[in-house]
């Protein structure tokens, strides 16, 4: 299995983050986490949500924006 990419699905995704679904797909129509749409179904990288993690963790919470 090396070099196959893990991917989540959206509900997947969702509990891994910890956001809403709406806030999610909000993430993916800004650009912030790249999806792959396949007919019903969304597949999110598993390195795209770690990447994002970490970006918003390297941000102190007084200035995150709400």
């Amino acid at each position: 299995m090396a070099g196959a990419e893990i991917e989540f699905t959206f509900d997947e995704a969702v509990r891994t983050m910890g956001v809403t679904p709406e806030r999610l797909e909000k993430l993916i129509e800004e650009g912030k986490i790249p999806a792959a749409r396949e007919g019903i179904r969304t597949r999110i990288p598993r390195q795209a949500i770690l990447d994002y993690l970490a970006q918003v963790s390297a941000v102190p919470i007084r200035e995150r924006k709400k």
